[in-house]
């Protein structure tokens, strides 16, 4: 099958116009806009504190691990995550 060079050209061309355009819209950041507006209860928070997975990354000293498997378990913020995490 042969398909003209100035075709592939365009192509190419409109592939790049439109993985730029949705980059400008920031569809990239949608799930987390969706994160940080869903609210979690305190007790959701401090139950994802008590999980052991959590528990161990802190007790080992692994804050960042243990504010992604906050993040993970909650849908929080990484601010807020971080700071229920450093929390005494």
């Amino acid at each position: 099958m042969y398909i003209p060079l100035p075709f592939l050209f365009l192509g190419g061309v409109l592939l790049l116009v439109f993985v730029l355009a949705a980059r400008r819209r920031g569809g990239g950041d949608m799930i987390e806009r969706q994160r940080r507006s869903t609210p979690v209860s305190p007790a959701e928070a401090h139950k994802a504190l008590a999980d052991p997975d959590v528990a161990a990354a802190l007790a080992a000293g692994r804050k960042i691990e243990a504010i992604k498997l906050v993040r993970k378990r909650t849908g929080l913020g990484l601010k807020e995550a971080k700071d229920l995490v450093e929390r005494p």
